[in-house]
């Protein structure tokens, strides 16, 4: 059982408190401290002292290079949280060159299944993927050593940012059902019926080529196969950590300190 909290932005989507979950020994994930969404360039000075207020220390983006150019994170004096990024080993180099997932969608992505095979594919990857274990591990370990308030997010929130959820949550013992319906929420938080149609008409003319929306649903949706690729992947969650991930047992029960209660 789950007492997740959609949090209203204007300029922010998909934002939300991933804490609440009940665990098995009586306890529960801290509300307050975890959050979860989209990328925040367009957030307003109201929005950044919203975050600020929240207390937001630790931004965990989970974009690459160029995605980072073309919507840098604000940081100003009412906000300025630190930032973790992929280690440049593992990053892109150009700013100019296209993210993995928009070289698909402008050169590969015509159907519906093709759309479903990627997606599938990608989240079946990133649990292994050098760049992206290399920034959870930072962030984890960052997070074990200071409980703070941390907002870990990617481009729409749903999918990096849904595995990195899951990991974290797992190892603070909440059940798969729980996992799973978190990730989930994104169909709550965000209408996406209602926005695929503009992001498409978008999509058109900035990759200037045709698509149909039916042939980007499953690329903008979430569903369970989706997650369960990545699940399958981590298998037992503390022997990911431990052999994946380098955290210490001491990490992981830092990590329950505070951010369980």
């Amino acid at each position: 059982m789950s007492m997740y909290r959609i949090l209203q932005f204007d300029n922010i989507l998909n934002v939300r408190d991933y804490g609440g979950h009940d665990l098995p020994d009586g306890r529960k994930v801290v509300l307050g401290k975890l959050f979860r969404g989209a990328q925040l360039s367009s957030m307003s000075k109201d929005e950044q002292q919203r975050l600020a207020d929240m207390g937001i220390s630790l931004l965990i983006d989970l974009r690459y290079l160029p995605e980072r150019k073309r919507q840098s994170t604000p940081v100003s004096d009412i906000f300025r949280p630190e930032i973790f990024e992929f280690e440049a080993a593992h990053d892109q180099t150009d700013p100019n060159e296209l993210a993995p997932h928009e070289a698909f969608a402008i050169h590969k992505l015509n159907t519906a299944d093709d759309a479903r095979r990627y997606m599938l594919g990608s989240y079946e990857d990133r649990p292994l993927d050098p760049g992206f274990t290399g920034l959870t591990a930072k962030s984890l370990k960052r997070m074990a050593g200071t409980g703070e308030g941390a907002y870990v997010h990617c481009a729409a929130g749903k999918d990096r940012t849904g595995t990195f959820s899951a990991i974290l949550l797992m190892l603070l013992g909440a059940s798969s059902d729980d996992v799973m319906e978190e990730y989930m929420r994104t169909q709550d938080a965000v209408d996406l019926d209602a926005i695929i149609p503009l992001i498409t008409q978008k999509m058109e003319k900035r990759y200037d080529r045709s698509f149909t929306v039916d042939a980007l649903r499953p690329y903008f949706h979430v569903e369970p196969d989706y997650l369960e690729r990545s699940l399958r992947v981590i298998g037992d969650v503390e022997q990911y950590a431990r052999e994946i991930l380098t955290l210490s047992a001491q990490n992981i029960a830092d990590l329950r300190a505070h951010y369980t209660q």
